[in-house]
């Protein structure tokens, strides 16, 4: 399977300077739109058994960024980490990866469940303070 990131709310720069980090390491981007987010994740991704659905999505969405990170290995994982900071992102607070579990989400199931565990390590690491 290709490696696949699918980007959520990037815009202009942002956006420019992801796909320059993913481009030298041959990972696929894919900019999800807004109309897009009710589609399951596997169809997003583009992975075999899982056919786009013909309704567009007319809720509100979410606006934070997002990056979902599909057929990855560890490696390349960290390799698309390192070159995102190098192309000047910094931090990415929501980042997922496609797992059996979530394939079948839509986009906005994910994003509720990234941003629960984002919130929740972020009181942890206040805890810890």
């Amino acid at each position: 399977m290709n490696e696949t990131v699918l980007l959520y709310n990037f815009k202009d720069e942002r956006l420019k300077s992801v796909r320059a980090a993913a481009l030298p390491l041959k990972i696929r981007t894919r900019v999800v739109d807004k109309s897009e987010l009710n589609q399951l994740i596997g169809a997003l991704a583009g992975i075999k058994g899982f056919e786009p659905c013909d309704e567009d999505f007319t809720e509100n969405g979410f606006d934070d960024e997002m990056l979902v990170m599909s057929g990855f290995t560890g490696e390349k994982m960290n390799a698309l980490i390192q070159s995102l900071y190098r192309h000047g992102l910094g931090r990415i607070d929501l980042k997922a990866v496609v797992t059996a579990v979530n394939v079948s989400w839509n986009s906005v199931e994910l994003y509720k469940a990234v941003k629960a565990d984002h919130e929740e390590m972020a009181k942890r690491r206040g805890a810890e303070s």
